[in-house]
């Protein structure tokens, strides 16, 4: 067998090496999150060069880099969706969106030996579309405001909201990938009358999310859709730090 030179040997060695993306965190710190901890105490912040979070689990994170938009992942042991672990990480620089969303999944590669792919599928879900004619339910307001979303009695408020926070409500209330086919730019104030839905049996508080946003003109059409979703292929519980 021949020798190889050297500069053959580094391109192998590289070559074996894992793909690593190239923003990471300098430090980070990985535990698991205290016992009885559920979803309602799940957090998560990114600030400057920091990324904390508090009782999630490995799918919420992934859900988060989705914009919480269900059914984006598909895969992964069963655990990813239960086990919640409490996360400190930093890097040493402060980080744009991008960056962060390269350091968060190095992170998951290096301590839960993640392995993923992006695939495109044809999945059952629901379009978003826009009223017709002009309506006075959706008011467009300045992209300077603060968007935010609560509850007033039964009803759901929104305030400064892009289609794009609308769409992600949707799917969480729908259980079902929502895709925003309505053009509308900008963010807008508009509120989700639920109170004033007659309420049927077994209607569940999806459905009567979905009535009262079909009451003010958005129309929301049941469909096969094609969804990039990212599909994990190898996830493994961290050792101790």
């Amino acid at each position: 067998m021949p020798l190889l030179d050297y500069r053959t040997l580094l391109f192998l060695a590289a070559a074996a090496m894992p793909a690593w993306p190239q923003v990471r965190f300098e430090v980070a710190s990985v535990r698991r999150s205290q016992p009885g901890m559920t979803v309602q105490d799940a957090r998560h912040n990114f600030r400057g060069d920091r990324f904390d979070a508090q009782a999630m689990t490995v799918g919420d994170v992934l859900d988060m880099l989705g914009g919480y938009q269900l059914y984006r992942v598909m895969g992964g042991p069963d655990w990813m969706r239960t086990d919640r672990y409490d996360i400190e990480a930093k890097a040493d620089h402060p980080l744009e969106l991008a960056d962060r969303q390269q350091a968060v999944m190095a992170l998951l590669a290096e301590r839960f030996h993640l392995k993923s792919h992006r695939e495109t599928r044809k999945v059952p879900g629901i379009v978003l579309r826009a009223p017709r004619g002009q309506q006075e339910s959706l008011k467009q307001v300045g992209s300077d405001e603060t968007s935010s979303i609560h509850m007033d009695g039964g009803d759901v408020v929104f305030k400064a909201m892009p289609m794009s926070g609308v769409t992600n409500y949707l799917s969480q209330m729908l259980k079902a990938p929502v895709v925003d086919e309505t053009k509308l730019k900008g963010a807008y104030d508009f509120k989700l009358a639920v109170s004033k839905v007659e309420r049927q049996p077994q209607m569940s508080w999806g459905d009567g999310v979905r009535e009262a946003a079909e009451a003010i003109g958005l129309r929301l059409e049941d469909r096969r859709i094609p969804l990039e979703i990212t599909v994990v292929d190898r996830c493994e519980r961290p050792a101790a730090n």
